[in-house]
C-alpha cells in the first residue's frame, strides 16, 4: 500500500518538515492543527475561538484527504491551560462532534510551538468506499 501526502490547499505552502495529513489504505491521518491561520500564523486569544479554527482546520484536512470529520475515530487534543479551559474547548468539540463521537485523549501541555497558542489536535479518520 502506498502513502500519498495531503497537503492543504489553502494557498501557497509555506515551508513545512512534515505532511499535514497522511492517506494510507482506508485510513488518514492529521497532523496536529493549531487554532491559527494556515498562512498568516496569526490567531485569536480566546480558546474558543481557537478551537473553533483548529476543528475546521482538522474538517478541511478530512475533506481533502477523502474523509469527513464524522468519520473520526481518534482525537488527541492538546491544551496549554486543562483547568481553566476545558469546559470552552469541549463546547466547540461537542458542536463537531454531536452523535457518536470518537475515542479521544486531552492532554494538558506546558506550551505549543508559538507562545500564545492554546489547543492543538490531531485525529486519525477513516475513508468511505
Amino acid at each position: 500500500m502506498k502513502k500519498e501526502a495531503i497537503d492543504p490547499s489553502c494557498g501557497p505552502r509555506p515551508t513545512m518538515l512534515y505532511a499535514a495529513a497522511i492517506k494510507w489504505d482506508k485510513l488518514l491521518f492529521v497532523s496536529g492543527q493549531t487554532g491559527s491561520d494556515f498562512l498568516t500564523k496569526e490567531f485569536p486569544e480566546g480558546i474558543s475561538e481557537q478551537a473553533e479554527l483548529a476543528f475546521a482546520r482538522v474538517k478541511d484536512l478530512a475533506e481533502q484527504g477523502g474523509s469527513r470529520i464524522e468519520n473520526a475515530l481518534k482525537l488527541t487534543i492538546f491544551m496549554t491551560d486543562m483547568h481553566g479551559e476545558f469546559d470552552a474547548m469541549n463546547a466547540v468539540f461537542n458542536r463537531y462532534f454531536p452523535n457518536n463521537p470518537p475515542a479521544r485523549s486531552t492532554v494538558g501541555v506546558a506550551h505549543l510551538a508559538r507562545k500564545g497558542l492554546k489547543i492543538e489536535v490531531e485525529m486519525v479518520a477513516f475513508i468511505d468506499d
